[in-house]
């Protein structure tokens, strides 16, 4: 690296903007990592609710996440501010986690939760385009894969801590610093511009097809990653008899070794055709569930998680920056597909393996998790076809 260059990255990186928006995303990720590991839990033990109704609360908020986010990026890219979205997300989300603390009454929460999951699920993806708008082609994918991983710092430690300070001080209060959160991101929104905007034009229905097949693709990822999520930690206890911290210390591990990938990856992603890192993501992902498995020791499960982070991390750090660029004109609608084929994944994962698990036990849902991996091979395959080619330079697969 030339002494110029070197200039040119450490300005890039120290640019106040770059920094805030950085920050941004670690603040944003913290508060959402406060929230969603322990509320099932207050749910189910604080408030006495039964599985079925705790199912139905994550139901209808995940998709009042996904029917919100998806209105107003629709919004956001015919000419609707940024800024102004983000700023009443993130107030809307302050308030609507203090009131969750307070909110006993089960329909009221509903109601409560509903507005936070809804504007909460806004926030992220509205801030990623927002940060694409700031950077160039050059910085767009390795700064995106560092945004994403700042995310993904926040997962390592946000759901130990709030546990631990479930267990110490309770929700209410937990939702109070959660609600401070997001009152600390609000300070960071000002000085924040919106990018002059065009009114986006039609996609070209080749790049329609592709966004669908991307879309099945990533929801099939991270529909394999719920089951994974939810069931593991029972396979543990219940089939294979091993105890205590065993299930935080695989997702730890696998979450730790995400955040390398997913910058590496970005740093490399202008070198590769477009495609390239999802293959290589779909094909850890197989590894990862076949061995999951096939092998029962806990020093083999610790050795997979390398493949467990190669899957997340190449699909989660690079597959924005792959809608981002089928979709151009379209950068807020781009991130929030990103974001709802996630959300969608856990959907379809959690309501899957909850059938694999009851009729067939724990150790099969991995075996779902696998079947889910080709389903997203075939997407892929579909996505990155010659006869869907747009962005010739970069589309091969």
């Amino acid at each position: 690296m030339t002494s110029t260059t070197a200039k040119h990255w450490t300005a890039f990186w120290l640019s106040p903007i770059i920094v805030r928006l950085l920050f941004l995303a670690l603040m944003l990720g913290l508060a959402g990592a406060a929230v969603f590991p322990v509320l099932s839990t207050h749910l189910a033990t604080g408030l006495g609710i039964s599985p079925l109704w705790i199912g139905l609360f994550f139901l209808l908020n995940t998709a009042a996440g996904i029917g919100v986010s998806h209105y107003l990026a629709k919004a956001s890219d015919k000419g609707l501010s940024r800024i102004g979205i983000l700023w009443v997300a993130v107030t809307i989300s302050a308030l609507g986690s203090i009131a969750m603390g307070y909110t006993t009454h089960y329909g009221l929460l509903l109601v409560v939760g509903m507005l936070w999951f809804g504007l909460s699920s806004t926030a992220q993806p509205q801030l990623f385009a927002l940060a694409r708008e700031q950077v160039d082609d050059q910085h767009a994918a390795l700064f995106q894969s560092v945004m994403r991983a700042s995310i993904s710092l926040s997962w390592i430690a946000g759901p130990p801590l709030a546990y631990l300070l479930f267990e110490a001080i309770g929700f209410t209060r937990l939702m109070w610093i959660t609600g401070g959160m997001f009152f600390i991101s609000l300070t960071l929104l000002p000085g924040l511009k919106d990018s002059a905007l065009v009114a986006a034009q039609q996609t070209p229905l080749p790049a329609n097809r592709r966004i669908k097949w991307l879309f099945i693709m990533l929801a099939a990822v991270f529909a394999a990653n719920s089951m994974y999520i939810v069931y593991m930690p029972l396979y543990l206890r219940e089939t294979l008899g091993i105890m205590g911290i065993a299930p935080g210390l695989l997702m730890g591990l696998a979450a730790g070794l995400e955040i390398p990938l997913m910058i590496g990856a970005g740093a490399m992603a202008h070198r590769w055709p477009l495609f390239r890192p999802l293959w290589i993501a779909v094909v850890g992902g197989a590894v990862f569930y076949l061995g999951i498995y096939l092998f029962s020791s806990f020093a083999w499960l610790l050795v997979l998680q390398i493949f467990n982070a190669v899957l997340i991390g190449l699909a989660a750090g690079i597959g924005i920056s792959v809608f981002q660029a089928l979709m151009r004109d379209r950068l807020g609608m781009a991130s929030t597909l990103y974001s709802n084929a996630i959300k969608t994944g856990g959907l379809v994962g959690a309501g899957f393996g909850g059938l694999l698990a009851e009729v067939a036990g724990y150790q099969n849902v991995f075996l779902g998790s696998l079947a889910l991996i080709g389903v997203a091979i075939l997407a892929l395959w579909q996505c990155a076809h010659p006869r869907h080619n747009v962005l010739k330079s970069r589309t091969e697969i």
